[in-house]
């Protein structure tokens, strides 16, 4: 007997704002048309590509409302699967102007506890002890020692030779092998919370104090300098923690074109969209230092067609990225420039009607009310087919949902 589907009013809220929802079987039920583009990356970029080594910057632009957070929320969905770690930010919450702070914002989103459980685990798998033995947590000389029957000391010597032997080859420059190595110290062999805190605290790019320094012996900083090393070596360290590599989505990038409601100024200035520009061309370039690494980008046209503010304002990056703007009458899955509206026209002039009916499926199959009173539909014609249609269709649960005047002091 299928599952029913389980759908949250966090969701709903969502999708009533055109916004994909948070929860990923939702996500994946709702999602139709797969084979047009995600179903090509997921099998080209993500499971061969980018797994055996290679890198990739894409760019995802059409107009409001054409799916471009949907798919790059399936994207990173279809990664995680695929053991990738994933990180999604939106220009209009981290202004990105440099690597750094694109590096600070990538590892605010990962999860720092599963990479120290997954080098320790890597190093403790150096000594026999799988998964099945040693989950990563806490410190592993007392199981050694039981198991074993050799002293403290005798523990320590066998996890410090592992940990020697374990980065030894391996290419991650000496601060990060440093990190490497006071992970192990602090998590695998002492179980010191409060010393590994302090590792994480450099790895998250913020400053050390000068005892904190001596602790650790993590003395390098994270600068423009050390930024594109930086993150180089946070690719490997997620790696040898068991993931496959790191996938990226920066969405609402248009936000470099627009003015602020509030002031009516700019949000972005001249200088910071040169920044802004001048940190995708690095990343463009790195794509042959990088490995496992995946960076999607994704605005409305002005991002790129804006003359004085978009792409097309910088020319070193404008020069990368043209040849993907290249038409070719249909639309091409494997190109570096993906126009969704064409990819919502691949998907058939019906597609939206599609969507729409999908949702209502949905909500029937969670029991969820359905009705609408059109009267109450607000006007959607700025939205985009798509878009709209998934606003009408939630709309049609939420104003079923929404308490009468008897209710008034209800929730929903």
């Amino acid at each position: 007997m299928p599952t029913m589907t389980r759908i949250n009013p966090a969701d709903l809220e969502q999708l009533q704002q055109g916004i994909p929802p948070s929860d990923p079987a939702l996500l994946t039920q709702m999602t139709l048309g797969r084979e047009v583009w995600l179903d090509r990356v997921q099998e080209h970029y993500l499971e061969n590509y980018l797994a055996d080594g290679g890198s990739k910057v894409k760019v995802l632009v059409g107009e409001a409302g054409t799916g471009k957070t949907h798919l790059l929320r399936s994207v990173a969905q279809d990664a995680q699967a695929l053991g990738y770690a994933t990180v999604y930010l939106s220009a209009r919450d981290h202004k990105l102007n440099d690597l750094p702070g694109l590096y600070r914002a990538i590892v605010a989103q990962l999860d720092l506890d599963a990479l120290v459980q997954g080098l320790c685990g890597y190093v403790a798998a150096k000594l026999g002890y799988g998964r099945d033995r040693y989950d990563g947590q806490g410190s592993l000389v007392p199981l050694i020692c039981e198991e074993q029957l050799l002293t403290r000391d005798q523990a320590i010597r066998e996890i410090n030779r592992a940990k020697a032997n374990a980065f030894h080859t391996i290419d991650l420059g000496t601060s990060f092998r440093t990190f490497a190595h006071h992970v192990i110290t602090s998590h695998l062999i002492h179980g010191n919370e409060a010393d590994l805190a302090l590792g994480l605290k450099w790895l998250r790019g913020e400053k050390l104090e000068r005892h904190e320094k001596q602790i650790t012996h993590l003395f390098e900083r994270l600068s423009r300098t050390t930024a594109r090393a930086w993150l180089n070596c946070l690719i490997r360290l997620l790696q040898l923690a068991g993931k496959t590599g790191l996938v990226v989505a920066i969405d609402d990038l248009e936000v470099m074109t627009e003015h602020s409601p509030i002031t009516g100024r700019f949000i972005y200035t001249p200088n910071a969209i040169k920044d802004v520009c001048e940190l995708f061309r690095q990343l463009i370039d790195d794509v042959e230092l990088l490995s496992h690494f995946l960076l999607l980008l994704a605005g409305r046209p002005p991002l790129i067609n804006d003359e004085k503010r978009g792409f097309k304002s910088y020319e070193a990056l404008w020069m990368r990225l043209q040849t993907g703007l290249v038409p070719i009458g249909r639309f091409n899955p494997l190109a570096d420039i993906v126009d969704t509206d064409a990819h919502l026209l691949a998907n058939g002039r019906d597609f939206a009607e599609a969507v729409h009916g999908k949702l209502l499926t949905l909500f029937s199959d969670a029991n969820l009310p359905l009705e609408l009173d059109y009267d109450q539909v607000p006007d959607l014609s700025e939205q985009g087919p798509l878009r709209s249609a998934v606003i009408k269709a939630t709309l049609m649960v939420e104003s079923a949902l929404t308490p009468g005047p008897s209710a008034q002091g209800e929730g929903r």
